[in-house]
């Protein structure tokens, strides 16, 4: 970096990066390097402070922050006065992300004041809400801070805000709209039932129904039909006798089926039944493994591994998992390392040799099958004056891998000159102007390798 004090992608050397607040580390699955780096750049750091104190070598060092970068983990950051905004939120909006400043400006501002909101307020209700708005407002703000809605696009440190901001949208979704927990939440919160109180409009009292008409009295006297003499008082012998059973008494007729009353019971017991701890783990098991395999099938393949990675987790004898787990890091791990070529293009191409070579070195060892990463970590690293020994490797990886890429052939045989392999270069070269006899540099080099051993 000596031409220039640039380094593409972070900055100036005399620049400030800085930590993400509130970073998931155990989402971002950081390899122990990157673990190392981050620690150094601590809450914020200078980029030249963090080149001199690692042990990484400064190549490897940018090639480290680059993909912290690439995460979410780092953002670019400006050092202000403590009289002047915070420098978080001055390195979140500085950050380049696809997203609008309106957008990342009610994202930062919704995220820092999120655990002073209650469930009521992060959905934009009136304490109380019937369970019919709460679940129109969630799903309105879905649309808005469901990150997947942003798929494809470079959100950066943004990802994981709007990940913390969904799971309180859906936390408080999941409290309110469910009766059981709603009045338990409430409970807890006298001040929000208060609240729900005072908001909900007051019935209006029933019509005053009319008195039933009293039973008429009669004197407590033996009434004895007309023109009969009353009964003989019974005798002992006849009182002995067992009375005739009397008929019984009619069954009671079955109060009315109240639906609304059916359906709360109803409802109570499919909650409390999911409650059990065996099947919450299974619902939560099939909801990851269900969001798990749609990811795959849109291409996200990084929410596609944090999901299987979850069920594996909680059920480490899932063999479906565990397969879908190897492909899914694969595909992840050749994505990210598609994208790193490309990054490293475009460096190369705005003179900046050596963020490109840490480019390509990171989409190697993402993806040890992606031949052009090879190709391009060697010949940038011949160029470079890398350990030759090493660029020897990825030369010959590259070779292994399309062999019939005659660019190849010759940057292995020109390695292997350097190195003092001069049979093994003369082969190679040999191999290289069989597929292209007119290439100069395989002609040239093979005149010169002819009688030199």
């Amino acid at each position: 970096m000596s031409a220039s004090n640039t380094i593409v992608g972070l900055g100036a050397r005399t620049d400030h990066i800085a930590t993400v607040p509130n970073l998931d580390l155990a989402r971002l699955q950081l390899s122990p390097e990157e673990a190392g780096v981050l620690s150094l750049v601590g809450r914020v750091e200078r980029i030249d402070q963090v080149l001199s104190r690692s042990t990484l070598g400064e190549a490897r060092t940018i090639a480290v922050l680059l993909a912290l970068r690439a995460k979410g983990a780092i953002v670019p950051a400006r050092v202000v006065q403590r009289n002047q905004p915070a420098p978080a939120v001055d390195a979140a909006m500085a950050e380049e992300v696809d997203l609008e400043p309106e957008r990342k400006k009610e994202i930062i501002e919704l995220e820092r004041a999120l655990d002073g909101l209650d469930y009521f307020a992060v959905l934009g209700l009136r304490p109380g809400a019937p369970a019919t708005e709460v679940k129109q407002a969630y799903y309105n703000a879905s649309r808005r801070f469901h990150p997947d809605r942003y798929f494809g696009k470079n959100l950066g440190s943004f990802r994981a805000r709007m990940e913390r901001i969904f799971r309180k949208l859906t936390d408080a979704h999941n409290v309110l709209s469910q009766q059981d927990k709603r009045d338990a939440y409430l409970k807890a919160n006298p001040a929000l039932a208060l609240a729900s109180t005072a908001a909900a409009a007051p019935s209006p009292p029933p019509a005053a129904a009319s008195p039933a008409p009293a039973a008429a009295s009669y004197p407590a006297t033996e009434l004895t039909p007309i023109g009969l003499t009353p009964p003989p008082a019974p005798s002992p012998l006849r009182s002995a006798r067992p009375a005739p059973l009397s008929p019984p008494a009619p069954a009671p007729a079955p109060p009315p089926v109240n639906d609304a009353e059916s359906e709360a019971r109803r409802a109570e017991r499919q909650a409390r039944l999911a409650r059990h701890p065996y099947m919450a783990k299974n619902v939560r098991l099939t909801e990851l493994v269900a969001r798990g395999k749609a990811a795959m099938s849109r291409g996200d393949w990084e929410r596609a591994y944090q999901d299987f990675h979850q069920v594996q987790t909680m059920d480490p004898k899932n063999r479906e998992v565990a397969t879908l787990l190897v492909e899914v890091r694969r595909r992840h791990d050749e994505q990210r390392a598609s994208v790193e070529v490309t990054r490293g293009r475009e460096l190369e191409q705005h003179g900046d040799d050596v963020g490109a070579l840490a480019a390509y070195r990171l989409a190697f060892s993402l993806d040890n099958q992606n031949a052009e990463a090879a190709f391009r970590s060697a010949k940038l690293g011949l160029q470079q004056g890398q350990d030759v020994g090493e660029v020897r490797v990825l030369a010959q990886r590259a070779v292994d891998l399309l062999p019939g890429r005659v660019e190849h052939q010759v940057l292995l045989g020109r390695v292997l000159m350097d190195s003092g392999s001069k049979k093994q270069a003369k082969r190679v070269f040999e191999d290289a102007a069989k597929l292209d006899p007119d290439n100069a540099e395989a002609k040239a080099a093979l005149k010169k390798l002819r009688w030199t051993f």
